[in-house]
């Protein structure tokens, strides 16, 4: 369920940018971004083999770990060159989408560490 977790606080992680009171951590959130594709893979093939494993029992934390693991991919869309502005339009969308998916993974990781699948 750490997968979990971990993919859940990395899509968490696009709602401390638009904070002031994160700014001194710009440095340390823009290292963790060059990082989101990669743990974005290991997660979705961790949750397939979780899935695969616990069969039914581990349905939910397997969809949610591929549905996180998809949006950290997803992230291969702002390296394509565009416009600022369009960057900022995907940027803000992708957030929307990501903080939302990523507190449902943290709820599906916490719910996983304290009622394991038979």
């Amino acid at each position: 369920m750490e997968f979990l977790i971990l993919g859940g606080l990395i899509l968490t992680m696009d709602l401390l940018k638009k904070w002031e009171a994160f700014s001194s951590m710009e440095d340390s959130l823009k290292a963790l971004t060059a990082l989101k594709i990669p743990f974005g893979i290991v997660i979705i093939l961790t949750s397939i083999g979780f899935w695969g494993v616990h069969g039914a029992a581990g349905t939910f934390q397997g969809i949610m770990g591929i549905i996180a693991g998809g949006f950290l991919i997803l992230d291969l869309l702002k390296l394509i060159p565009r416009t600022e502005e369009s960057k900022g339009q995907m940027d803000t969308a992708m957030t929307t989408l990501a903080v939302p998916i990523g507190i449902l993974a943290i709820i599906a990781g916490v719910i996983g560490l304290f009622m394991p699948a038979i």
